[in-house]
């Protein structure tokens, strides 16, 4: 399908419809990704067409510029279709947070498209050597979900001189992300993985690319934002629709199980699964732990979107509530998907059966940095106040939580 670019027509409720419009092809194309592991053509332009590429892009350049909240619902959408694909939507998208400290001239250049494809990692596994004008870029990164089929490629680095690390008043090195062209990188078969396995996120290098200055930024500059919006006011809101993915693969698993057990015969009893009460039980915990954990993690976001909106700095607390609510939402998911494959039993263990790939997929991102249990460490020093924990957290000192 091909929606209409009128800004007017393309909005978050337009690209919501269009992911439920493009699933049953998303659904028909994730055997293929997986065995290739790598979205395949079909899926990419599928997702494509909806505008969830875009769905980060400012009004200013005809962008939706779409609310956090409707922006996690359309990664849930396409993630309950395929959860590579819906994994690969949401890193995807994040072109209009990651343009945001540029230079409009400069940001436009790299995304003359508003439906152009984003990927790569943000740790600083690579090193940029100042040199007249920017850069030399070197370096080889992991994780580049997308990478496959993206149009720009970013990627962390420290910054040296002379060889050696550049450091920050704070007495930290200096890391900056660099952004270029997809074709400047060489892309690593390394995707060999449990789950999420079409998402093709290979690693990927360069060696001695030039990076001009003004194609990099710091997280810190994203609080030095040259853009106006809700959407652009908190560093770390490129993350904060994650948690649509492992929705989205739980609510998938839900309906194959409950498919799989309306004509299921229990053995030896040879009776309907359906009369059983640990079936019961099983199907009505899992709607419970699923149910819940969305509830909590689109709570927290549209806490985060009213308090954004009216100026104000989000508190501890509130920061406390959305880090812990993305790896809650995650293990839940997670664990709420192992219990039903035990309420389903040995049909769960076969290829052919959607759940044991919803098991493998959440298995992996459970293993994400927003799905760790440092993670929730981080959530409780927020909590508490814990100014020192605070300080000494990589994330918390790019402002990122």
């Amino acid at each position: 399908m091909t929606l209409p670019t009128d800004t007017t027509v393309l909005d978050g409720p337009a690209i919501l419809a269009a992911a439920r419009a493009v699933a049953p092809v998303l659904r028909e194309e994730a055997e293929a990704g997986e065995r290739g592991r790598r979205l395949t053509p079909r899926a990419v332009e599928a997702l494509r067409s909806t505008g969830v590429f875009r769905m980060a892009m400012p009004r200013a350049w005809g962008g939706p510029e779409v609310d956090i909240r409707t922006q996690t619902e359309i990664i849930e959408e396409l993630s309950a279709a395929d959860g590579a694909a819906g994994w690969c939507a949401m890193i995807g998208s994040d072109g209009g947070f990651y343009t945001a400290p540029l230079e409009d001239s400069v940001a436009r250049g790299l995304y003359p498209d508003l439906d152009m494809i984003t990927a790569g990692w943000i740790v600083p596994a690579g090193r940029l050597h100042r040199v007249a004008g920017g850069y030399r870029l070197e370096g080889r990164w992991q994780f580049g979900s997308g990478c496959t089929h993206a149009d720009v490629i970013i990627g962390g680095a420290l910054v040296c001189e002379d060889g050696a690390p550049v450091m920050t008043e704070d007495g930290r090195p200096e890391t900056r992300v660099a952004m270029l062209p997809a074709g400047e990188f060489e892309i690593l078969d390394t995707w060999h993985t449990t789950g999420l396995a079409g998402s093709g996120s290979h690693d990927y290098a360069v060696e001695g690319a030039f990076v001009p200055a003004e194609q990099t930024f710091r997280f810190g500059d994203l609080r030095r934002r040259r853009r106006a919006g809700t959407l652009y006011a908190w560093p770390g809101m490129f993350f904060a629709n994650l948690p649509g993915v492992p929705l989205g693969i739980a609510r998938a698993a839900l309906h194959s199980a409950e498919q799989i057990l309306a004509d299921k015969m229990l053995v030896p009893e040879m009776r309907p699964a359906r009369e059983d009460p640990r079936v019961r039980a099983g199907v009505a915990q899992v709607h419970a732990m699923v149910g819940a954990a969305r509830s909590y993690q689109y709570d927290v976001l549209g806490e985060l979107w009213s308090t954004l909106e009216t100026g104000a700095e989000p508190s501890l607390r509130l920061r406390a509530a959305l880090v812990g609510a993305h790896m809650h939402t995650i293990r839940t998911c997670r664990d709420a998907v192992r219990l039903l494959a035990d309420v389903v039993g040995s049909a769960s263990i076969y290829r052919r059966c959607p759940l044991e790939r919803h098991q493998r997929d959440l298995t992996t991102i459970g293993q994400h940095l927003m799905g760790q249990p440092k993670i929730m460490e981080m959530a409780g020093a927020l909590w508490l106040g814990v100014d020192k924990a605070l300080a000494r957290h990589p994330l918390s000192a790019e402002g990122l939580i």
